[in-house]
């Protein structure tokens, strides 16, 4: 528990110093999900205007397209399973969060989050357990800050109600990245040498993957999210990643 405890408060540090970095980034951020490519502004900008940058993720598979909320303003609209919405901004105090049916009223899901200015946040729309379909809105903070030299950084994400704990390794070299990563949960950004190598998504302490992303290029100077979603129960799992990158030039000299 006195490791837990530690552990615990070593990635609220990091988190710490990480946001106060990214709200000064000078440039903008490019996020790529498979052949779509969105670009945000940088966060400098964005916090001069006393403004976060949010974006969704749907991991309700099944379930029909949904519009998300910010107090009574639409921020997205027609977001279906898989789908990454580009960054919006929204601003820098406590926002209510809605997910509604698409061009429907009643609230399918809600949340309230402090958000702070220049930094990002993916809002995940899951199934709330195992046993029950209704979605659940979880709000993670993003770290958009670049790598070390030559580094790459990455997360992952288990949005899958029933696969229980989840090890992430690159498979050609058997390196595990992340090990009994739960439901919910997210594991921190880890940084690595850039790699070309499939990754396997594993039940925590098994060798047989749940599944298998096919050659993966993780390259230098990028930051990666994997989210793993849909259900275990008849292999029916899914996965999408998230490239994010600084483009452009900063501003100092």
């Amino acid at each position: 528990m006195k490791r837990s405890l530690i552990a615990m408060v070593a990635i609220w540090c990091t988190l710490m110093v990480a946001c106060s970095r990214e709200s000064k980034q000078e440039r903008s951020v490019q996020t790529t999900t498979g052949n779509q490519s969105t670009t945000a502004p940088p966060s400098q900008e964005a916090a001069k205007r006393d403004k976060a940058l949010v974006r969704v993720v749907d991991a309700m598979p099944g379930q029909p397209a949904v519009d998300a909320f910010s107090g009574d303003s639409r921020i997205f609209s027609h977001v279906t399973y898989k789908t990454v919405t580009p960054y919006a901004e929204l601003p820098d105090d406590r926002q209510r969060l809605t997910l509604k049916p698409a061009d429907q009223l009643q609230a399918l899901a809600e949340n309230s989050e402090n958000f702070s200015g220049g930094k990002h946040y993916t809002l995940i729309a899951m199934p709330s357990s195992a046993k029950d379909a209704k979605p659940e809105l979880r709000v993670l903070a993003d770290d958009l800050t670049p790598p070390k030299s030559g580094k790459a950084k990455v997360r992952f994400i288990n949005a899958s109600p029933d696969a229980g704990e989840v090890d992430v390794y690159m498979k050609d070299k058997n390196d595990k990245l992340f090990k009994g990563v739960n439901y919910k949960s997210e594991a921190g950004y880890t940084e690595i040498d850039p790699a070309s190598t499939p990754v396997e998504l594993r039940p925590d302490g098994k060798k047989q993957p749940f599944l298998t992303l096919p050659q993966f290029n993780f390259e230098p100077d990028k930051t990666y999210t994997i989210v793993m979603m849909g259900r275990a129960k008849n292999h029916q799992l899914d996965a999408i990643t998230v490239e994010d990158q600084f483009v452009g030039f900063s501003a100092r000299k």
